[in-house]
């Protein structure tokens, strides 16, 4: 039942699929060397947090590195913002989820000077229609310190 929920949702927000309602910037930080992803969600969408159980049907937001000689992944992506716990009847069941503004970080360690590559998959939604997942990819250049 969920499942078909989740179809009909994709389905009648196919009309949208050209907008995206997230703007996204990527950076190092040179304190901690973690890659640093931060998304402004527009007024009115919401995405999910990886605490979203997959089964319930929206899509948890992800921040995937590509593997490279230049950097080491030291630990997986943690979401810094608080993410808002509620139930969803268009879903049945409870879910987290982000508005205005998301932050994830990952801990890498950097072994020589390159880029690091990698993307952020997520699935937006409003109160009456969600967009099909979408994935934003991104290239930062290192420099070894």
């Amino acid at each position: 039942m969920r499942f078909a929920l989740f179809l009909v949702f994709l389905s009648c927000s196919f009309f949208s699929m050209s907008q995206n309602h997230v703007s996204w910037k990527f950076s190092i930080d040179p304190l901690t060397s973690h890659v640093v992803a931060i998304g402004t969600i527009e007024a009115g969408w919401h995405l999910y947090s990886t605490q979203t159980d997959p089964s319930a049907g929206p899509i948890p937001t992800e921040l995937k590195l590509t593997k490279a000689a230049c950097f080491k992944q030291t630990g997986p992506a943690i979401e810094k913002s608080m993410a808002t716990s509620h139930y969803d009847p268009n879903f049945e069941s409870t879910v987290y989820t982000f508005e205005l503004t998301y932050r994830a970080e990952c801990p890498v360690k950097i072994k020589k000077s390159g880029s690091i590559s990698g993307e952020v998959t997520y699935m937006i939604c409003d109160d009456t229609k969600c967009l099909p997942p979408i994935s934003v990819p991104f290239t930062l250049e290192i420099q070894k310190p």
